[in-house]
């Protein structure tokens, strides 16, 4: 017999409604992972919460330990995606232009890039802004001639081509201006209206020429990390947007949380049905368990046991010997009064071979 779980706490979790307190819990740990740290961090917490808690408070049957992935991983994802929303449509700050560039001169040639407002409708004409250092270029005889601004679905796309774009048909909206030939601090606005909902993204990029050589050079704006674009603006909406990114977080909930998951739920099940299959092995190996109160190990010798009285046992006055002995062949404990054996199908001592059906 399996061990019960010990203390109060364990009695409790190894009942049905300690498994519903399980499932909560490890929903609730998963979440927090996955929606405030990320969701590489999230695949520890289901496996230690969801499958590993669950195995240690007794609830071992696969099919309780798959449903309750089933719900976290279902769960997760709805819950997290408002966190991921309410993320989205929180206004970024301002940009501005690599400070360390070749061609800086203390300090960043655009500054305090943004866009307003940050969210809107298809109907709002958004505004963008960015301040020019001209004095802020390396080469004392180079001036900014152009600014350019790139707004478009694909973050840090500055093209239909662009690489940061994997699939479809990016679209990007171009506008660009000529900046006057100032050397102090110019201000320069663009005007636009997307008409479209869903999650932007917008980058900046300004021309400089060298007056002598006519070289130009291009900078862009300091935008995040992996795409080098800035988010905004978001038209549409809570609800539009919940929508929006909902299908992408069901794919990265089950590609970094159902996937794991279930894989060492599939190994944990095929090591129970080894382990099964073993103690079947064992058992047959042992023989029959013999009758109550039928005595110790089985050996050659014959041993009696007493029957129901149904049968003749103590109270029917009559006695029916039961006895062990081992076959001839290969030594299993099998009943005195069986033709053949369980084991390996040979004949028992005292029954005759043409009396025997021979086993297929």
């Amino acid at each position: 017999m399996a061990q019960q779980p010990q203390g109060r706490f364990r009695r409790f979790l190894a009942t049905r409604f300690g498994w519903i307190f399980l499932v909560v819990g490890a929903t609730l740990v998963v979440l927090a992972t996955y929606a405030y740290i990320n969701a590489i961090l999230a695949i520890p917490a289901i496996l230690l919460f969801g499958l590993a808690f669950p195995i240690w408070s007794g609830h071992k049957r696969p099919r309780f330990l798959a449903i309750g992935g089933l719900v976290i991983v279902l769960a997760t994802a709805p819950i997290a995606n408002v966190v991921f929303t309410q993320e989205i449509l929180t206004p970024v700050g301002m940009a501005s232009s690599d400070p360390g560039a070749l061609f800086a001169n203390g300090g960043p040639l655009m500054q305090n890039a943004s866009v307003s407002p940050y969210t809107g409708t298809t109907d709002t004409n958004f505004t963008w802004t960015v301040t020019v250092y001209p004095a802020h270029h390396a080469l004392g005889n180079t001036t900014p001639v152009e600014l350019d601004l790139f707004i478009s679905t694909c973050p840090g796309a500055t093209g239909n081509s662009s690489p940061y774009c994997t699939s479809g048909y990016p679209l990007t909206i171009f506008q660009n201006t000529s900046l006057p030939n100032i050397t102090t601090p110019y201000t320069a606005t663009f005007h636009y209206r997307i008409g479209s909902d869903g999650i932007w993204a917008w980058q900046m990029g300004i021309y400089t020429q060298n007056a002598s050589t006519k070289k130009p050079f291009f900078q862009l704006l300091v935008g995040d990390p992996q795409y080098n674009g800035i988010e905004g603006p978001v038209i549409g909406g809570f609800a539009v947007i919940y929508g929006d990114l909902l299908p992408d977080i069901y794919f990265q909930d089950f590609l970094f949380l159902g996937a794991p998951f279930y894989c060492v739920l599939l190994v944990y099940m095929l090591f129970k049905a080894r382990e099964r299959r073993r103690k079947e092995a064992e058992q047959r190996a042992a023989g029959p368990v013999p009758p109550a109160g039928g005595g110790g190990p089985a050996t050659a010798e014959t041993k009696e046991a007493p029957l129901p009285s149904s049968q003749g046992g103590p109270s029917g006055g009559a006695k029916s010997a039961t006895s062990e002995l081992n076959c001839p062949k290969c030594n299993a404990v099998v009943y005195a009064g069986e033709q053949t054996c369980w084991k390996c199908g040979a004949a028992l001592p005292g029954v005759s071979s043409a009396s025997v059906t021979p086993v297929k």
